[in-house]
């Protein structure tokens, strides 16, 4: 079995693991934790199974068998990632490729100039229709230069002469999260290392705090974010959340709120405008308008202390209840990226368990809004 790294968090009794070698998150409790101890140490489960008939007063075999498990659980979670990424096994013949963009347009994100270059209308519309609203006539010679090609049936991103990925064309929403943290990294000064996760969720502030509203697609959560904006509050960024390490702040990013057909009707009395923008077919299940949101950088920029995991349901009213942290991390990790380094996920451990979570189900938006009002009250 390879070494294992990991890191741990006790959380009252039962342990909070993250395995360096394969980034993956595990939880355990006696007497699971006991065998994880005894296999980090390199005892053989003949061995462990004989002590630990003897702590738990359980027959051999059935003490080997459980030992048995709990290693192949080990050592499946230990596997390590050892591909290379292809753009890097191939960066130089892609660095000589050339290819003739169909479209180039400069974007003003909160007064920087981001240029794309895009190779196809296809490659144009992973991001062009999210930041059209921000499209400008370069007045700068300082830009950010972002190019979209395809090379051997993969798309590839650039940015300012760097590669940084490359994906099969059924990989489209990885391509779409790289654009934004590149983004927000040219927008903020900031490089990769600077974020503690990056999380599939509308950040909303009311100018004093912010609060996180995750969900899987389809659940509702730019519809109620919407609404929110409708009713004062600050979208901080819609889909897609950079949450510094040392601050836990979140940043803007000024994509535009994607309105599902759906939810237009709905919204429509809050913002009529939306009659005026095109429908964009994404794929052959989803269409939708792109609905602005502020495009000034904020003077505040607050840390994320609240997260609600949001779902609307035709067959549930109201519904809100608080989770606790560790039951809240499973859901959480289902909807975020979290940079493997040992130190980022011991902070990551330290800061995930002092938030608070809690669970929102509804279909009645007036009841939904005014417990989110409350939470921004508290």
């Amino acid at each position: 079995m390879e070494k294992i790294l990991y890191v741990k968090k006790k959380v009252g009794k039962s342990y909070l693991l993250w395995f360096q070698n394969s980034n993956l998150f595990f939880y355990l409790e006696e007497p699971a934790w006991f065998v994880f101890r005894k296999v980090v140490n390199r005892n053989k489960s003949e061995t462990i199974a004989k002590e630990f008939c003897h702590r738990y007063s359980l027959s051999y075999e059935d003490s080997f068998k459980f030992v048995v498990e709990i290693r192949q659980q080990i050592e499946e979670m230990n596997r390590p990632l050892t591909a290379k990424r292809y753009f890097e096994t191939h960066k130089d013949e892609i660095n000589k490729h050339v290819y003739h963009a169909s479209s180039k347009h400069c974007y003003n994100m909160f007064n920087k100039e981001i240029v794309f270059s895009y190779e196809t209308l296809h490659l144009e519309n992973y991001i062009h229709p999210m930041v059209s609203y921000l499209k400008t006539n370069s007045n700068s010679t300082v830009k950010s230069y972002f190019e979209l090609f395809n090379y051997k049936n993969r798309v590839i991103l650039r940015v300012n002469g760097e590669l940084k990925g490359s994906w099969t064309k059924n990989e489209s929403e990885f391509v779409k999260g790289r654009i934004f943290v590149e983004l927000i990294n040219e927008i903020h000064n900031k490089k990769q290392s600077d974020w503690l996760m990056t999380v599939h969720a509308s950040a909303i502030s009311n100018g004093i705090k912010t609060i996180l509203f995750s969900a899987s697609p389809g659940s509702g959560k730019t519809t109620i974010a919407a609404i929110l904006k409708a009713h004062g509050y600050q979208i901080i960024s819609d889909d897609f959340v950079a949450i510094e390490q040392s601050s836990f702040n979140a940043y803007p990013l000024p994509i535009a709120m994607s309105i599902k057909e759906g939810s237009l009707e709905l919204l429509k009395p809050y913002f009529p405008e939306l009659n005026n923008y095109p429908l964009v077919i994404v794929n052959s299940q989803k269409k939708v308008k792109y609905l602005p949101v502020e495009d000034k950088m904020m003077k505040m920029i607050f840390p994320v202390n609240e997260f609600v995991f949001i779902k609307y349901d035709k067959s549930v009213d109201f519904k809100l209840e608080k989770i606790e942290p560790m039951k809240a991390l499973n859901r959480l990790l289902n909807e975020a990226w979290i940079p493997g380094t040992p130190e980022n996920i011991r902070i990551f451990f330290d800061r995930i368990l002092k938030a608070s979570y809690y669970s929102l189900t509804y279909s009645n938006n007036e009841k939904a809004l005014d417990a989110i009002n409350k939470l921004f009250q508290k």
